[in-house]
């Protein structure tokens, strides 16, 4: 027997125009000099101040690239030839290259199973396993303070749950008392 009639919700109100950003409940950042809603081109410096409205610390390199650690992970900021904001992690441990078909199982599992954060493995000549995660976004026509803080927010935190997975599966023997 199907349950009684449900009223329908009412529609949702359109915006009133289509390029204003998305004004989804987060906490308020500090004020900025080009104010939350104006969208602007990014730029090194904005991202830098995205950091530190959230206090965050951070270094920039040689190339002027902004990097720094979180929760002992490294991740880096790009801006990728004026098109795209990349956040990309490294998790801190390598994995000797008899890991890399389960590590690669890993990934291809949560690639295919998640939106968030692209996740992938390098392999360098010594053979030591490195996995990397990335979140890019289009900025070819500019992003408010907002959309920044919010984008690098999503790439450091959905970095670390991947972080979060390996270290689960692949205890470190160090810590763990000896090999798995």
């Amino acid at each position: 027997m199907l349950p009684a009639r449900v009223p329908r919700p009412s529609p949702r109100p359109r915006p009133q125009a289509p390029t204003s950003p998305s004004t989804a409940p987060e906490p308020e950042p500090a004020p900025s000099a080009s104010g939350p809603a104006t969208v602007l081109p990014v730029t090194r410096e904005r991202i830098a101040q995205s950091l530190r409205r959230r206090g965050y610390r951070f270094l920039v390199d040689e190339s002027g690239d902004i990097c720094g650690l979180w929760a002992y992970r490294f991740f880096s900021f790009y801006i990728v030839r004026g098109q795209m904001l990349q956040v990309r992690g490294r998790w801190p441990r390598q994995a000797s290259i008899e890991r890399l078909w389960e590590i690669l199982a890993f990934t291809n599992a949560w690639n295919s199973s998640r939106h968030l954060p692209k996740c992938y493995v390098r392999v360098h000549d010594d053979g030591r396993v490195h996995v990397l995660t990335e979140v890019c976004i289009p900025v070819t026509s500019g992003l408010s303070d907002s959309q920044i803080d919010h984008h690098l927010a999503v790439g450091l935190a959905s970095g670390a749950a991947v972080f979060d997975e390996l270290d689960h599966l692949f205890p470190d023997p160090v810590l763990s008392g000896g090999p798995q």
